[in-house]
């Protein structure tokens, strides 16, 4: 059976494309073949559990292609390994795909013994023997069967807990949603990661209300307000971020403006910085392809593939859409709440349950409506975004391990017709239980969603 919910809304807005993507310019991230992670619960350990996950992720590791967490050691120096050996037994050097190219940051050393290996800020990456999937540290992860009594077990029954050898660390993308870059700020501000941002961002976290992202100024102090059309019922300006009296430009690349109007101001790198009005709620990043001379407050961005863009929708939120603007889904657990009689519909991705659903395949009816987003038989996995094999050969994008998809009922960018779409297996047998093939406690079936960051 497959049925279908609808919402009916008073207006849904497409407020920003694409277009707005190649504005904003920093450094990127990860190279091809370095992958992001986030550890414990996120990961979706319990995927019979309803809890959304974190957003951001509280915890996020680097980590390699296949998305194994990737480690270091007190005991190298920079651009060396000395983990040679009885060591390199254990911990094995992360080797870089055969067409992998730096980016900065992130070089390629050649070991004692002729291997290649990554490095971050000089420092070599390795990574465990026994780990064996995403979000596994030290060989301890969840083991994807339930046994309905004691709950998840860890690989080969170890307890779910790691302790680290000394000197040995995870490498870390962020922690506490905190970004682990080494970059010096004044009171106030931290460089985070800012899911609709695709990136590491600087944050004014002064407010008691909610932290706004900041957005770098290029171009004539004394011009910054915003020229808007007349047929604009609210037309939001950027603000400029202030400074205290006594404030000195004693962190480096920080400096303090002063703009002649009694103002004192921000500057990170030369560029006054701004927060926008209509960023209303922590994470907002509305003024985002507004005005070509502000640009998001990137610090580091991650790669996103060339044949998929976003928009804004009022009601979803930032979604992912192909390059033409067709909305991109993603194929979820159905999980049934007997309580309320009513579907709970995960939006929130836990990657170890996306793995788990890409394995039972999109069959004949669900391939007649849902049509895999191919990725170039090329590409690579970066940051977030990974790849799945389709059995004829074919590339497909994932994003945090779930497969995307469009869907045929959407005729014109900016649809969303297969939103809230359910692909339920009911039996007509009472005796013979309702599966739909997915290794979990909740197996009738499977939702759509679009797929949003």
């Amino acid at each position: 059976m497959n049925f279908r919910t609808s919402v009916c809304l008073l207006a849904v807005a497409v407020m920003g494309t694409g277009a707005a993507q190649a504005a904003d310019v920093a450094p990127v991230a990860t190279p091809f073949g370095i992958t992001f992670q986030p550890l414990g619960g996120p990961q979706g350990y319990g995927p019979q559990r309803v809890d959304p996950a974190p957003r951001p992720y509280p915890e996020v590791v680097f980590s390699n292609e296949k998305g194994l967490s990737l480690y270091t050691s007190d005991e190298d120096t920079a651009g060396k390994s000395n983990c040679i050996g009885d060591c390199a037994i254990t911990w094995l050097p992360a080797t870089p795909l055969s067409s992998a190219k730096t980016v900065p940051g992130w070089t390629i050393i050649k070991r004692e013994d002729g291997r290649k290996q990554w490095a971050h800020d000089g420092k070599p990456l390795y990574l465990h023997k026994d780990d064996k999937t995403g979000g596994d540290v030290l060989g301890f992860g969840a083991d994807p069967d339930l046994d309905g009594k004691s709950g998840l077990r860890g690989h080969a029954g170890k307890a779910l807990k790691a302790t680290f050898p000394k000197g040995w660390r995870i490498h870390k993308l962020t922690t506490g949603g905190r970004s682990t870059l080494d970059l010096a700020a004044p009171f106030g501000f931290e460089v985070k990661e800012v899911t609709d941002a695709k990136g590491v961002v600087i944050v004014d976290v002064r407010s008691r209300v909610h932290e706004k992202v900041v957005y770098f100024y290029a171009g004539d102090i004394s011009k910054d307000a915003r020229a808007c059309k007349a047929a604009f019922v609210e037309c939001p300006d950027f603000t400029p971020v202030r400074a205290p009296e006594l404030a000195s430009a004693a962190i480096p690349d920080w400096t303090v403006v002063d703009r002649g109007d009694g103002i004192r101001q921000w500057a990170y790198k030369g560029q006054p910085l701004y927060t926008f009005e209509a960023d209303r709620i922590t994470g907002d990043v509305h003024g985002q392809g507004v005005d070509k001379r502000w640009q998001l407050g990137l610090v580091k961005s991650y790669f996103m593939p060339a044949n998929v863009a976003y928009r804004d929708d009022s009601r979803e939120g930032r979604l992912l859409t192909t390059a033409k603007g067709m909305t991109l889904y993603r194929r979820d657990l159905n999980a049934f709440n007997p309580a309320s009689t009513q579907f709970a519909h995960n939006r929130p991705y836990r990657p170890r349950v996306g793995r788990l659903i890409r394995d039972v395949a999109c069959h004949e009816v669900c391939a007649r409506m849902w049509k895999p987003h191919l990725a170039p038989q090329n590409a690579q996995p970066s940051g977030y975004w990974g790849l799945a094999v389709l059995a004829d050969g074919r590339k497909q994008w994932t994003y945090k391990d779930y497969a995307l998809y469009t869907y045929v009922g959407d005729k014109v960018p900016g649809d969303n017709n297969g939103d809230l779409t359910y692909d339920i297996t009911l039996r007509d047998d009472p005796n013979v239980e309702n599966d739909a093939g997915y290794p979990a406690l909740y197996k009738p079936g499977f939702n759509w969603g679009v797929a949003g960051f």
